[in-house]
Formats: structure tokens, sequence, C-alpha cells
């Protein structure tokens, strides 16, 4: 909500208005926006309507609304009037014009696909004061806020989920000849009821879709627990309902969620939940419809249920120096330790960060007596000479009995770089005395290829996301590696955030985080404000150096300026839509910081 400013009263936004419109009817719903944009410090004098990359033009809005707006454009060729729908931030989607002139008009105040033309960047106009008070409206001449758009009479229609109710987006049209607004209107109400009735057809094609995949896994001979989900709808039959309860439940939507996410994934995978128990998962995509409905999920539970672990219990593992109480972690370092301890070539998997190096050093130092850990990573060329080198050094290394060898971040590896690492092991499988570990990131397509084949274990370790309750174990842990002195401590809200992070460096993230606060002056209790910036934004998005940075200052300058965008641009000397833009792209929420 804006903020309330020394005399932006709305009687001071009334008196404003009738100055510029010279208009003594004033409709109260035209004199609130006003309002509105006095107290976001909208310029009327000039024109600022940030532009976004890549507006979403696959949601089920853009879907359903394109091709409405491509046959309107049809029947209104050479008229001028443009019709355009905005998602529910006010950002334009599309734009259908014919008329040269009006064309130049609108691109001269950049009413065009990607521009935002909410009220708090652009004032009182059609688009945004649609969406700002969900209801239709007409904004008409000198009615708009800013003057570079009173030229204009827009009549724009809020567009709603046809079930839920929630805002989707508005449908506008926008013309500069002066004729009757009421039929301007009813033209607004009537393609915005037939984009809402088309969202309508479509979800209702698509949950149609998914529901008829359930009920077969449902009705099958031996159906089992079953779990269908897409981005809006979730569906479990009783078996799961009864079966998984709790922290369990959580655990295992959130992993659905995540494979539902991802329409190429398709397979068994198999999850370690909260209780102890394990989730294996049969994935079926479900493309009964032209796009992907979403996921059917078959689950098999294996296991018992164990007790869980208070958050002040003993680090897991402490024989091998290894921190984290959660199952999924555990269960991955004993399928871990069995494989290494039998002398098994093992391939570890997991996202960049999760600790597979530190998991291969503690079962070496634990169970390496003797034996040598030689590090190994891609090589930096594709050179010939390079790459027969390293393969030479691998065969050489893997022939001493002696070795553990490690082969870091295959995935990095080329393709005929890869087939002739797997043919080199293949040739050695049987014969070479050494111990071999491959690490790399997991593929979510699922296609094993010869090179996972070789290993004769495959572990994949959780990212810190999926390790429930291990954030504090952790950040507790680094707090005192680095303050052994035990001065500092998390207060329980610093500890909340950081549980909520979605952490996409994993452990080596919340360990550079936890350095950096132990470098604070000591004696202090460590609070939310103290965090950094890269702790309280939504992305999962993992950033260069020089990204981070940029993130860091522009979290920094709302900060100091309160969430005020516009100032925090102008100390950045960057522009407004430049700096939305940016927002955007690092996931950072104004609101989230005060």
């Amino acid at each position: 909500m804006p903020r309330q400013q020394p005399g932006r009263s709305l009687r001071a936004a009334k008196e404003l208005y009738l100055e510029v419109t010279k208009d003594p009817s004033a409709r109260p719903l035209v004199v609130a926006s006003w309002h509105r944009s006095m107290e976001y410090e909208v310029m009327p004098g000039s024109l600022d309507a940030p532009y976004l990359d890549n507006p979403n033009l696959d949601s089920h809005l853009a879907r359903a609304a394109l091709p409405i707006l491509d046959r309107l454009h049809e029947q209104l060729a050479d008229d001028p009037v443009s019709t355009m729908v905005t998602d529910r931030n006010g950002v334009v989607l599309s734009r259908k014009v014919s008329h040269e002139g009006l064309t130049t008009n609108l691109n001269r105040v950049h009413l065009a696909p990607g521009h935002v033309f909410a009220e708090r960047y652009v004032g009182t106009n059609g688009i945004g004061t649609a969406l700002a008070s969900g209801r239709p409206v007409m904004i008409a001449g000198t009615e708009h806020y800013v003057e570079a758009l009173r030229d204009f009479r827009c009549a724009a229609v809020p567009i709603l989920h046809p079930t839920r109710r929630t805002l989707l987006g508005a449908f506008n049209l926008t013309t500069i000849r002066q004729g009757s607004d009421g039929m301007l209107m009813a033209f607004a109400r009537s393609v915005a009821a037939q984009i809402e009735a088309e969202i309508a057809a479509i979800t209702s094609r698509r949950e149609r879709a998914l529901f008829h995949d359930y009920m077969e896994a449902c009705s099958s001979a031996r159906p089992g627990p079953v779990l269908a989900l897409n981005r809006d709808v979730v569906m479990m039959n009783e078996q799961l309902s009864a079966a998984v309860a709790g922290p369990d439940h959580h655990a295992l939507l959130d992993h659905a969620r995540e494979i539902a996410d991802h329409p190429r994934l398709e397979g068994t995978r198999s999850i370690a939940l909260p209780s102890g128990r394990v989730a294996e998962l049969r994935v079926s995509r479900c493309r009964r419809e032209d796009r992907d409905a979403g996921a059917v999920l078959r689950v098999r539970l294996i296991g018992r249920s164990q007790p869980t672990h208070a958050v002040s219990a003993a680090p897991a593992r402490p024989d091998l120096g290894l921190v984290g109480s959660s199952p999924q972690w555990l269960r991955a370092v004993a399928d871990s330790e069995t494989a290494f301890v039998a002398g098994t070539w093992l391939n570890l998997l997991g996202e960049a960060g999760v600790g597979k190096r530190t998991l291969v050093e503690a079962l070496h130092r634990a169970h390496g007596a003797g034996r040598r850990l030689e590090l190994t990573q891609a090589p930096l060329s594709d050179a010939p000479a390079v790459t027969e080198r390293w393969l030479h050094d691998i065969g050489e290394l893997l022939g001493v009995p002696s070795n553990v060898l490690v082969l870091s971040d295959v995935h990095l590896l080329g393709d005929r770089l890869r087939q002739r690492l797997a043919n080199l092991l293949v040739r050695l499988d049987g014969s070479a005395p050494g111990q071999l570990v491959v690490t790399g990131q997991p593929s979510l397509v699922g296609a094993d290829d010869q090179l996972d084949q070789r290993c004769g274990a495959s572990v994949e370790v959780p990212p810190l996301r999926h390790r429930y309750g291990d954030t504090e174990h952790l950040a507790r842990f680094f707090l005192r590696k680095y303050r052994p002195s035990g001065e500092s401590r998390l207060s329980p809200d610093a500890l909340t955030v950081l549980q909520r992070c979605p952490w996409p460096e994993n452990v080596r993230q919340l360990e550079s985080v936890i350095r950096g606060l132990a470098r604070r002056p000591s004696g202090r209790m460590i609070h939310v404000e103290d965090l950094p910036p890269e702790c309280r934004v939504s992305s999962n998005k993992v950033l260069t150096t020089i990204e981070a940075l940029e993130r860091d200052a522009i979290m920094r300058g709302l900060v100091n300026r309160d969430s005020n965008v516009q100032r925090t641009a102008q100390d950045l000397g960057i522009s407004r839509a430049t700096m939305y833009r940016k927002m955007r792209r690092y996931g950072i929420v104004p609101s989230s910081l005060t």
C-alpha cells in the first residue's frame, strides 16, 4: 500500500483533479485513483512505464486471450482502436492495432508489450485503475493523471479466474476518437467475458485431462497411494491421505511440486521423508492436451517412521564429523558409507554446494586408512593433447590399489569426452584396483548414460531446501566454527528467515552467510536486520559474483530508502524501469524489507 505523505490527502487530490479537469462532477473512483497516484509520487509531467523483458505468454490468461485478440484485430481493421491484454501487475502482454496514426501515438507513450501500466508507475489510467479498483473503468482525456496520456480514451475491464475469482489481468480498449463511452465500455465488457469463458474452458480441459489420468491410476488393478497435481490442483486418494500425514505430507508435496514443474521429468525417483521412511515416486506426465497438464505420481512407501530429532540433538554421525539429522541426509550418508567401505565405484549426485566433496572427505578420514585421496576435475580445454593426458592420468591413478580417485563435476563434460571416459571405465572395470567416486549434478530428465552405469552405487545428496530442520543445525555449527567463543547467537526470528531461504547454492551459501555474520562485533544477538540481502529474496537462481553484488546494492538501497523504488533508482544512477526489471530478476520484493 502507498505510504501517507504530509499534505497528500484525499481533499488535496480532489482539488488537484478539479484544477486540471475543470470537471465539478468528479467521479469518486477517479479521485481515489488520483489520490493513490499522488501517494505513489507519480510525476504528472513525465511518463515512466517500466519495461520488463519476456512477459509471460504461457499463462492461462495469455493462451486464452491472444486468439481472441487476433480475431478482433481482423474485425477492427483500419479502425483507430487498440485492443490489449495485461497481467495482474499491469504488464502489457499483447497489443493489437492496425491504424498507423494510433500506433505512433501508443508507441510515443510506451503503451506497448512489456511495459507496466500499473497506477504506482503511471498514475490514473484505464489499465492501472481497473486493476487497482477491481472494477471496469472508463478513463478519458484529462482524467488521466499523467499529461502524456490525456489524448486517449481507455475502457478497461478486470479479468478474473472463472472459479477462484482471483485477479488475472485486464482487457483494455484504447482510442483517440471521440465517441460513445457507453458503447466502448460495453464492447470491453463483452471481450473480457469471452476471455474469462475461454480461460474456464482451458482450465476445464486441462484439469479434466489430469483427473482422467488420476482416476485411471486409482482404478487400476493394484492402485496403491496416488497423487496428481499441477500448479493449480492437488488430488490424492484415500490410501495416500491415510498413509502420509504431518511433516511427511508437506515434504512429499514439496518434492511432487518440484517434479511437476519440470514437464520432461518422468520415470522413478526416491525421496527420504522426515519420518525416516522413503517414498518411491513413479512419475507419469498427463499429455492429453496440447500442453502438459500436470503429473500423476504412484507412491510406494518403504520403511517405518522413526522418532524425530529435537533441534538441540547432537549433530548426526559425529564419528564422521558431519552435521544434520534429516532422513534425506542420513540416508545419503549411510548409502555412501556402505559403498565406500565395500570399495564399490560410487556415483555421487547433488546440486552445487550440497556437500558432496565434504562427504567424500569425511568418509576417507573415517575409512580410508592407508589409502590416498586423489581429486581431479574435467579438463579446462578440449584440445586433443589435454584430453588424452587427462584420460591417461585417470587410468594410471585407478591402477593403484591404494588410490581413491574423485572425478568432480562430470556433468560439465562434453558429450564426446563423456563417452570416451565411459569407454575407458568399461575397459578398466574389473581390472582397476583403485576406487572411483564420480560427482556431478543430477539430471532432471532422468536418462542414465553409460558413465552413470559404470558405478555400482548411485547416491543423491539432497539440496538444503529438502533437508527439513538441518538449516538450524548447520547455522549453529558454522557460528560455533567461526565464533568459537560462543558470544554470538541467532535470534528466533533470524533462524526463521534462514530456514525459509531457498539457498540456491545450498550449504556452501549458508556457510558463507554465517561466516560474514561472525565477523560482526562480538557479544551481539544476530537479528533479522543483521542478515545479508541474499537471505531475503525469493529467487532460486544461482548468481555470478557481479550479479550478487548488483542484487546486494539494490537491497541495501531499498532498505536505506525505506523501500522507495524511485529514490533508490536515482541513488544507483539507473532508471526506474531498469530498477524494476532487476528487482524482478533477483526476486526482490520491497514489502518484505520493512
